[in-house]
């Protein structure tokens, strides 16, 4: 019944994983060669897919999934809702921008360590999505902070959570994207080291119910020595006092 492949969870599973493995392992981050697993998990995908008859709801992929896939998705899902791409190197912007514009009921979005995605998907995705309540563009250190970003995440006028770890988004820039969607409640700018958490920035935030400020920079200090200094350091006689 179509309604049972309302939700495709698909990459994380001990079984995922057991194909991956036995097929040639994750795949690289080179678009043009799939490893024999991401062959085998995107045929998978494509008859869940077709198993949903138009009904999917709830898309969660991760290791695997490409611009093809994406583009399938989209031809075949008007219904979905919650899209999660979890280190999907094969993902391009053109690959998430095919997709959001033929789903516009989409109001998740998380596209965590997809290091194709930049700047413009995530505009075309507040253009395509005015429904979208839920945003995680996740970074890595391949995937640079893109200005297009504030411009597409400021069109998300009904946006509740919002993530913007390990970004470089500016004080100014978070300001604006704080009044564009009032109907924030969680906001994440753990380890955004341009943003200083001073009393203006507290102020324009105070709406927000839950609000993750980055971690100064002397008590991250503090964290990482704790972390290797064990409690005989402090007992011992031989450190310098």
């Amino acid at each position: 019944a179509p309604e049972l492949w309302r939700k495709v969870d698909m990459g994380r599973g001990p079984r995922d994983k057991e194909v991956l493995e036995k097929k040639g392992g994750i795949d690289s981050d080179d678009p043009n060669h799939l490893s024999k697993s991401a062959q085998v998990m995107c045929a998978m995908a494509k008859v869940a897919v077709d198993r949903s008859d138009g009904k999917l709801e709830v898309f969660v992929g991760a290791n695997f999934v490409t611009d093809e896939i994406l583009n399938y998705i989209g031809a075949r899902s008007p219904s979905l809702k919650k899209l999660a791409l979890l280190s999907c190197y094969h993902v391009t912007s053109e690959g998430l921008y095919d997709l959001v514009t033929k789903c516009p009921q989409l109001e998740d979005i998380e596209v965590s360590r997809c290091t194709g995605v930049r700047g413009d998907a995530i505009l075309a995705t507040g253009r395509a999505c005015p429904r979208l309540k839920r945003l995680v563009p996740d970074k890595t250190l391949r995937r640079r902070w893109d200005r297009k970003e504030v411009a597409g995440i400021s069109l998300m006028h009904e946006l509740r959570y919002l993530s913007l770890a390990r970004s470089e988004i500016t004080n100014e820039e978070l300001m604006a994207v704080v009044d564009a969607c009032p109907c924030l409640e969680y906001l994440s700018v753990v380890d955004c080291y341009n943003i200083v958490a001073d009393g203006a920035l507290r102020a324009k935030c105070a709406t927000v119910k839950m609000l993750e400020l980055p971690t100064p920079v002397w008590m991250s200090s503090m964290v990482v020595r704790s972390s290797w200094m064990s409690d005989d350091y402090y007992d011992s006689d031989e450190h310098p006092s």
